[in-house]
């Protein structure tokens, strides 16, 4: 179920791990996971891959897609590229 005011995205896992790559390539110092699914939502609108038609009234990410958001940063953590400085912060290593 989602949210009414928050918007649901149809990108595959694939899809979804590249647009956070992109982000994370573009960042100079730190970011935020809300940024990230910011971005993630913009592409998403571009593409039109998301869930839905009509006009949005939100600029937010469906709960869900911020869960997959972050758990791709997650595993980039796990990489060893980037470290997570807390309340969902990231920086470049």
């Amino acid at each position: 179920m989602t949210d009414n005011n928050t918007i649901a995205i149809n990108y595959s896992d694939g899809r979804l791990r590249v647009l956070v790559e992109e982000f994370v390539t573009q960042q100079r110092g730190k970011f935020t996971l809300k940024g990230v699914c910011t971005y993630v939502l913009y592409w998403a609108m571009e593409d039109g891959c998301t869930a839905g038609d009509g006009l949005f009234e939100s600029n937010q990410l469906a709960q869900g897609d911020c869960d997959r958001v972050s758990n791709v940063l997650a595993k980039i953590v796990r990489e060893g590229r980037l470290a997570e400085s807390g309340n969902e912060v990231y920086c470049k290593l």
